[in-house]
């Protein structure tokens, strides 16, 4: 039976990584807490300016005000000064920004529970409280190597994040996660900035759920992603029974899917037709890989 590792303690212990895309204009923060719907109060993105991470007694209005900051062409220092001015509790604070010109600022205050860990690297940072130690390096060493390989943004953060776990993670246990990313004019029909907003409020392994919140919106987004049209005829025996059974599953019990059109009819009602070309039996390699996140969906039980 899976048990949630629940702390009711108000600080907000939590593993983040912050990474800026400088090709594409893109922020974007990934963050995995033993705190319920950790995603609602430590990223915060500016797509125009920066970014803030805000852990550790996390201040969402201290946030705002520094978001505001670099909005006004204060430095990544100034901006740090605006969050913690004025705070009586500013030695438990964990704070990240990182500008969209590349300029990083960290801070982490001497009453943060250890163990406490900040990582700088180029374009990125990790930052940790109440962790078992080696966790921030294991995401930074991990995200590096799997930007080197050519992973996309989203996928190397969250490899990285699963490292993170791996090594350690919150020493409390697993409870949420979360994943936000912005680029302007990158959101729904090029109507906002926000790229990727996915959260795991409470789940026993919530980078796994995250793993696949990310994979679904790959195949309902493939347009934002670099892939190839394979022809089925070409495709591996577990490919193509693994492309059969997503299809049947979601037909939902009406009578077998073979042809070409019938395929095509599913997938447009899914909102997945994208990644088919009917004429030419032809499916996109992104839904190969990313298709078993969706058909866990889809045979889960309620």
């Amino acid at each position: 039976m899976s048990q949630f590792a629940v702390n009711a303690s108000s600080s907000i212990a939590t593993f983040t990584l912050a990474a800026r895309e400088p090709e594409s204009n893109t922020l974007a923060i990934a963050t995995a807490s033993n705190f319920l719907a950790v995603g609602s109060l430590v990223p915060w993105i500016h797509s125009q300016t920066g970014l803030i991470v805000s852990q550790s007694f996390a201040n969402p209005n201290a946030a705002g005000a520094a978001l505001e900051s670099l909005q006004h062409g204060d430095s990544v220092q100034q901006a740090m000064q605006t969050f913690l001015s004025d705070d009586p509790i500013a030695k438990q604070r964990q704070v990240g920004i990182l500008a969209l010109n590349g300029d990083c600022e960290l801070y982490t205050g001497s009453d943060c529970i250890p163990a406490v860990e900040s990582v700088q690297g180029d374009n990125y940072f990790v930052l940790g409280n109440m962790l078992k130690p080696g966790t921030c390096e294991a995401i930074a060493q991990t995200f590096t190597h799997c930007r080197r390989e050519g992973y996309d943004l989203g996928d190397a953060m969250l490899k990285a994040m699963v490292a993170g776990q791996q090594a350690g993670g919150d020493k409390r246990g697993k409870l949420a996660a979360a994943l936000l990313m912005k680029r302007p004019n990158a959101g729904y029909l090029n109507s906002s900035d926000t790229f990727v907003d996915l959260r795991v409020d409470a789940h026993p392994r919530p980078l796994s759920q995250l793993r696949d919140l990310y994979s679904l919106f790959k195949l309902y987004n493939p347009q934002h992603f670099n892939f190839h049209m394979i022809k089925l005829e070409q495709l591996k025996a577990h490919q193509l029974q693994l492309f059969n059974e997503v299809i049947q599953a979601l037909a939902a019990g009406s009578k077998t899917v073979e042809r070409p059109e019938e395929i095509a009819e599913v997938l447009h009602a899914h909102n997945l037709g994208a990644n088919y070309d009917a004429d030419n039996q032809r499916v996109s390699e992104l839904f190969l890989q990313e298709a078993h996140a969706l058909l866990r969906l889809l045979t889960t039980t309620v």
